[in-house]
């Protein structure tokens, strides 16, 4: 490659070529996937600016995912609302709005509430994704069943969110033991396997709930959906991975 063909291509992948160009398609199609490319490509900026919060506020009593979710809402809000033509970048532009909207998160938030608000909200909307699941698991005729299938489809979501991976020699000795913390990081290590080959909108979903930290409202927003359509990709990516790791038995 010639010295002057390089220089053509750096010049095309620069952040900034590739911002415009990410903002000329949303204005120009403005489409969820517009919007989803633009969200995918800043959120990582968000979430960095909730980590510093968070560790600002790190004795407050506050839960990491409280910031994210605040930083991720003025981001989708910034997104809408920004103008390119306007002599000021996306990050300053966002900046001031995700700080500003984390503070007044965080001032409208009780100091009990913060430790819970995501996680209970996050819990509800999986648990009401799963209850219409299957046909027939609610028929009185074997209850245990059903609650044994809900309880495997939500344990493989647990298993999903833990994003850090874990070295079974460095658990302690005592509980749980050597051998149950092995399965319990193959078993993970599986799910994460089988997430990678999960059909594209499945895997978004289960990627930024799970791993990102995303709300289903949030997702709903980026994909141009309905929330109700999120619950159904997420309860079918859960039972699909349920299917698939039943054949690793």
């Amino acid at each position: 490659m010639t010295g002057a063909r390089r220089r053509g291509v750096a010049l095309l992948v620069r952040a900034e070529r590739v911002e415009a160009a990410l903002w000329r398609a949303f204005h120009g199609h403005g489409g969820s996937e517009q919007r989803q490319r633009l969200f995918d490509h800043y959120q990582p900026f968000a979430r960095k600016l909730a980590g510093a919060q968070f560790a600002r506020r790190a004795m407050g009593g506050y839960e990491r995912a409280d910031m994210e979710q605040l930083a991720y809402e003025a981001l989708l809000q910034a997104i809408d609302r920004f103008e390119p033509e306007r002599a000021i970048p996306f990050p300053a532009f966002a900046r001031r709005r995700i700080l500003g909207h984390i503070s007044n998160g965080i001032a409208v938030m009780s100091e009990s509430a913060a430790q819970y608000r995501y996680r209970q909200r996050a819990e509800r909307d999986r648990l009401r994704s799963l209850r219409d699941a299957a046909p027939g698991n609610t028929d009185s005729a074997d209850p245990l069943a059903a609650l044994s299938q809900l309880a495997a489809t939500l344990a493989i979501g647990l298993m999903a969110e833990e994003t850090d991976p874990v070295d079974p020699d460095t658990l302690p000795d005592e509980q749980p033991s050597a051998y149950e913390s092995l399965v319990w990081y193959q078993m993970r290590q599986k799910i994460r396997e089988q997430i990678a080959a999960l059909p594209e909108r499945e895997r978004y979903v289960i990627g930024q709930h799970y791993t990102a930290g995303v709300s289903f409202q949030q997702i709903a927003i980026i994909l141009g959906i309905s929330k109700g359509r999120v619950s159904q990709i997420h309860r079918a990516a859960l039972l699909r991975l349920r299917e698939q790791l039943a054949r690793f038995r």
